[in-house]
């Protein structure tokens, strides 16, 4: 039997030894994403939790699903406490060192149980900082908007730069249906676009394996090819938030987060998309703008790093995987996704200087981007010229 081949729930709890030589443990006890989701959450924490919990929030999934859970938390464990991470100058939260401080300074001592109730942000501030501390903590999502639920790090600010910081895989992972499906709609394309990028990191992984000799688990790179495909044969029904196409994309996106966690790397589930993506996050924080959801610039990107492997792919050492781009885009688009940075609010010279310099924000992982920028920078400048025209002229 193959990882592929497993339903969500007969992963988590168990560990895999592999021909890849790689033990793979999903560091997770149990996920449930059903109309009872959140109730399963509650006994969850009840049983796991020997002294104070705090439940955090931020002011929206406070309202949404926040309030519920800590409710239901205090009246059968008294000692529970919330925290609400505020919004400042009417700009959303962002995980950067100054939003994770002051949640510090503004919790109770002696925590012992940490739960998150909302997604990106929220999940990436509690993970790190229940990892500081030492607990274990739990995530009740309210939007199938990104796919680091279950990863391992946590994708922080710091000092206007995006990295991958120290954290943990959460033991529990669980979402109300209804409350996934009623998400803002631009979250439940986040999470579309952000699933269909794995096409594009398992290319990328398989192309560094390839050329340089990097170490690839293939039953990994399935597991997380195969939630990708499972998204894409439906994603036309996103539009009407089919309550099956919204569980099919949150299990993979928490089935991405656990691939990654399995291999302890991004790597299989983050390629060169991801890095013009980040390098987008980086200028619009500088300049002290909300940038647009983390999984629709990455389903931008996906498409603008599609169009770039078609212009080189003949040009490379190595045969890569191919990748319809013409089909990603239709799917994206069938799902009410966005397609083009220009209406996604990318400028144009941000555009430029992500294809030239999107490789520097990361150092360890070898993309298309990071291959011809050392060694074929006048190409990459070509194309970068090139798609800044198809995009904005």
């Amino acid at each position: 039997m193959h990882l592929k081949d497993l339903k969500i729930n007969e992963i988590a709890g168990k560990t895999f030894p592999c021909k890849c030589g790689i033990t793979h443990d999903p560091g997770l006890e149990i996920i449930d994403i059903s109309k009872n989701g959140i109730v399963s959450a509650i006994d969850f924490v009840l049983k796991k939790a020997k002294g104070r919990i705090i439940v955090i929030c931020d002011p929206n999934t406070f309202k949404i699903a926040g309030k519920q859970v800590y409710d239901s938390l205090k009246e059968k464990h008294e000692d529970t406490e919330y925290y609400i991470i505020p919004e400042r100058n009417g700009l959303a939260v962002v995980p950067n060192e100054s939003f994770i401080g002051e949640t510090m300074i503004r919790m109770p001592l002696d925590i012992d149980f940490f739960v998150a109730v909302g997604s990106g942000v929220v999940n990436d501030i509690t993970r790190n900082i229940s990892y500081h501390f030492g607990k274990k903590y739990c995530v009740i999502g309210t939007a199938p908007s990104m796919d680091g639920y279950a990863s391992i790090t946590s994708a922080l600010i710091i000092k206007n730069l995006k990295e991958s910081c120290p954290g943990q895989i959460p033991i529990g992972i669980f979402a109300d249906i209804e409350i996934l499906k009623n998400a803002p709609f631009k979250m439940l394309t986040a999470g579309m676009g952000d699933v269909l990028a794995k096409y594009n990191a398992v290319r990328e992984w398989q192309f560094a394996r390839d050329l340089n000799g990097e170490h690839y688990c293939k039953e990994i790179a399935d597991l997380i090819w195969c939630a990708a495909d499972k998204c894409a044969a439906c994603a036309k029904q996103l539009k009407d938030r089919d309550e099956a196409v919204v569980k099919n994309i949150m299990e993979a996106l928490i089935l991405s987060g656990m691939a990654m966690g399995m291999y302890s790397n991004t790597r299989p589930g983050s390629g060169a998309e991801h890095h013009i993506v980040h390098y987008w996050d980086v200028e619009f924080i500088k300049k002290g703008q909300e940038h647009p959801l983390h999984g629709n610039s990455v389903g931008v990107a996906l498409c603008v790093i599609c169009k770039l492997f078609d212009i080189v792919k003949d040009k490379l050492p190595v045969k890569v995987i191919e990748i319809d781009t013409g089909k990603i885009i239709r799917i994206l688009k069938s799902a009410g996704c966005e397609t083009d940075p220009k209406a996604l609010g990318i400028p144009k010279d941000t555009f430029r200087d992500s294809i030239l310099y999107g490789q520097i924000m990361s150092k360890t992982k070898y993309t298309i981007l990071t291959h011809l920028s050392r060694n074929n920078m006048p190409l990459l400048m070509e194309i970068a010229d090139r798609l800044t025209r198809e995009y904005y002229e």
